[in-house]
């Protein structure tokens, strides 16, 4: 009701600023129309023309007079005051007005502009004869007695003042008492805010309008009495108070009185919603009037939706969506139910190769094998008590007993499938795994799941695919799991650490390479054999951390005994993995840029089944590790199932013949017919041999008569740390020959 009451009295002030903005208007026509009708006269005219001084100031004061106009002057077209009604007047005061006259271009100009202090509506029309001879102006002052004509009109009190930004504003007139005034001005600072939006006074006695009069300075403030709104505005009030005050007492007893019949209902209602919102069973509510009843019979509707939503969730969060199977969660939360009460034993599918299908025949067929496979899953016999897709291409069966015969539950899964006019034949292989009772723990059905998954990777391993859980397996798996998790940390923290062993040249007798071998004494398992641990740093995606660690290591050691042993070359060994790292060259040549050697004192040792695995990207990495000045070398050779056709295309400078043939030489003829083989195949590719394993003196006479150039093995020196291996070189070049003296002999 007070916006309401406000914006009418907005509503009267902005009608009323109309009606002033309309006065002020027709006050200049018809101070124009009087001003235009001097300027026709053609006496006045006449006069001008002829500079007549006396007749153009009588003319002047005759017209002025007769519409009581305050300013009469003439000015030429220079703007040059030829006559004025008022001698203080000056020609710089008015040349601004006429300027604005002339670039109007119109038959007359209006404005209102301050003068000596007051505001003229002063009005210029041109006299020709027939061009402009000169300008005749007529005007009004904007005083008190004009305000107060307004007044009478708008209903507004007005005020004339002058403002400049930053100055103070300066009165000129006003209809206003002198304490009204006081009030207001220093409120009408922000003129242009006030010409759409009229501000109150702090007494909300008045609400003022501001109007721009033209001129930049000059401004109108038209002033609302609020009184009558105000008193029309309080009146209503203490009506409505009255009124809200009588309803609200009213209200407040019924509130009450239907509260009291309703608090119980409502009570168990609450109850019952609290218990819904926290999955709680609850018993149905009864029926009910209103509504109450309306409310209720919605709970029980929504507690029935909730149930069935939560079923269904629950089934589709316990389905495979590909096999309609369930899935790996079902089976956890089957199995530890079932496991309270009873044994059981647990069997992992998995399709062998099954990557190759998806290869070979696209993904799209591999999904339907996978539900033909489930379908014929659901139709075994015997029946599982369970089955579940467990992983892509693995199927859990859970059987309360071990099928006396397991082909009767491969042998119908593996039978041929008809997909795409092609026939398709499965090899499954099977890890099953016998659990007793009870297995309530979620941390022991884990474990049963992972000892079933263990004995399944053992029958991948067998070629008739079929293997069961054996004691023991589970801390082998625990202990690789440790490795696998430890070795980066080891690597990070350098608790693992490099031997050396000697590559002695026989046609030299002397010792200027040797290999580096990798060790790794972990705190709680012991020593771990390399072999063990590179196994599972290449499976879980470590092996690049140990090489890098390794390289690392080595070059920083050969460029340590590059003052002491001139010329020592060290051989690293590399996983097959390392030689399809197309990074591998780059990472080498920044260890030895940072070393500050040359690739001389490296040499890189690579298995022949390495090289098969992808054999033209291989390929193309030992090129650009050889045009690195990196040796290369074939390790274990004659035990990988390399292609000699491959094996001429290596830039490999060396050939290392695998121990298996060389620590029973002396014994054994077949090993010495292999060795001279390899060596001369060898040595026609033009690569140097070197044999590994010796462990004897007549081994090494046997090596030298098969032309072997540098031999390695235990008869010179096992592995030993860099201290004494660097000990091992300096007594080797004293004593070096006493391990050929009866071989010279």
């Amino acid at each position: 009701m007070k916006k309401d009451s406000q914006q009418q009295a907005r509503q009267v002030l902005t009608v009323a600023a109309n009606v002033f903005e309309q006065l002020l208007n027709e006050r200049s026509q018809q101070l124009g129309q009087s001003v235009q009708v001097l300027a026709a006269d053609f006496g006045f005219r006449q006069a001008v023309a002829t500079s007549e001084s006396a007749t153009i100031q009588s003319v002047l004061e005759n017209h002025g007079s007769r519409i009581e106009a305050q300013l009469v002057v003439l000015l030429d077209p220079q703007g040059n005051l030829l006559a004025s009604s008022r001698r203080e007047l000056s020609e710089d005061q008015l040349s601004p007005l006429l300027q604005a006259a002339q670039q109007a271009a119109f038959s007359r100009h209006s404005a209102i502009f301050p003068l000596d202090g007051q505001a003229y509506q002063l009005v210029l029309v041109p006299v020709r004869a027939p061009n402009i001879i000169a300008w005749v102006g007529m005007g009004f002052v904007l005083d008190e007695t004009l305000a107060l004509q307004l007044k009478a009109i708008t209903g507004l009190d007005i005020s004339f003042i002058q403002y400049q930004t930053g100055q103070e504003i300066h009165l000129l007139t006003s209809t206003l008492s002198n304490q009204s005034l006081s009030d207001l001005l220093p409120e009408t600072i922000a003129l242009t805010e006030l010409t759409n939006d009229p501000s109150a006074s702090q007494d909300q006695r008045y609400l003022t309008l501001s109007r721009p009069l033209e001129h930049a300075d000059l401004w109108a403030l038209l002033h609302l009495p609020n009184s009558r709104w105000l008193q029309n505005y309080q009146s209503m009030r203490s009506q409505l108070v009255g009124i809200f005050g009588v309803a609200l007492t009213v209200s407040l007893l019924a509130a009450f009185w239907l509260g009291r019949s309703i608090t119980e209902p409502l009570q168990k209602l609450s109850k019952f919603a609290r218990q819904l919102g926290e999955g709680k069973a609850t018993p149905a509510l009864p029926k009910a009037r209103g509504e109450v009843g309306v409310l209720s019979k919605t709970l029980n509707q929504m507690q029935q939706r909730l149930a069935e939503r939560e079923r269904l969730l629950i089934e589709q969060a316990e389905q495979d969506p590909l096999t309609g199977l369930a899935n790996r969660s079902a089976a956890e939360r089957w199995l530890k139910n079932y496991g309270r009460q009873q044994a059981g034993v647990l069997l992992l599918l998995n399709i062998r190769n099954f990557r190759h299908i998806n290869d070979a025949f696209g993904l799209d067929t591999g999904d339907q094998l996978l539900q033909l496979l489930a379908e014929r899953i659901r139709q075994l016999a015997p029946a599982p008590l369970f089955s579940a897709r467990v992983g892509g291409d693995e199927f859990l069966l859970i059987y309360a007993e071990l099928p006396t015969e397991l082909t009767a539950v491969t042998a119908p899964l593996q039978a041929a499938y008809q997909l795409q006019h092609s026939s398709i034949s499965l090899q499954l292989t099977l890890g099953y795994y016998r659990f007793a009772v009870p297995i309530a723990e979620p941390l022991v059905v884990s474990t049963l799941l992972r000892r079933v998954d263990i004995a399944s990777a053992a029958a991948k391993q067998l070629s008739e695919g079929v293997a069961g859980y054996q004691a023991g397996q589970d801390e082998r798996h625990l202990r690789e799991l440790t490795i696998i998790q430890d070795l980066p940390v080891a690597l990070a923290a350098n608790t693992l650490s490099i031997c050396y062993q000697p590559k002695v040249s026989l046609q030299h007798q002397n010792c200027l390479a040797a290999e580096a071998l990798i060790r790794w004494q972990h705190p709680s398992l012991g020593f771990i054999p390399p072999d063990e641990f590179i196994r599972l740093a290449e499976h879980s995606g470590h092996i690049q951390l140990v090489t890098d660690w390794m390289l690392s290591k080595v070059i920083t050691q050969a460029a340590l005994w590059q003052s002491s042993h001139p010329g020592l070359k060290l051989a690293v060994n590399l996983s097959p993995l390392d030689l399809i790292d197309e990074q591998l060259p780059t990472r080498i040549q920044q260890l030895l840029n940072q070393a500050r050697v040359s690739a001389k004192v490296l040499a890189l040792e690579v298995t022949e089944g390495a090289v098969m695995q992808d054999p033209e990207r291989v390929i193309r990495n030992l090129h650009q590790l050889a045009a690195l000045g990196v040796e290369l070398a074939i390790d274990d050779f004659g035990t990988g199932h390399s292609s000699l056709a491959y094996l001429k295309l290596l830039p490999v400078h060396e050939v290392k013949i695998d121990r298996a043939f060389i620590k029973d030489i002396e014994h054994n003829s077949d090993d010495e017919l292999i060795v001279e083989a390899a060596s001369r195949l060898a040595k026609g590719l033009g690569f140097q041999i070197t044999a590994e394993g010796l462990e004897n003196r007549a081994g090494l006479t046997k090596l030298l008569a098969l032309g072997c150039d540098t031999v390695q093995g235990y008869y010179f020196a096992k592995p030993m740390p860099a201290t004494d291996f660097d000990h091992w070189l300096q007594q080797f070049q004293q004593t070096g020959a006493d391990y050929f003296s009866e071989v010279n002999a």
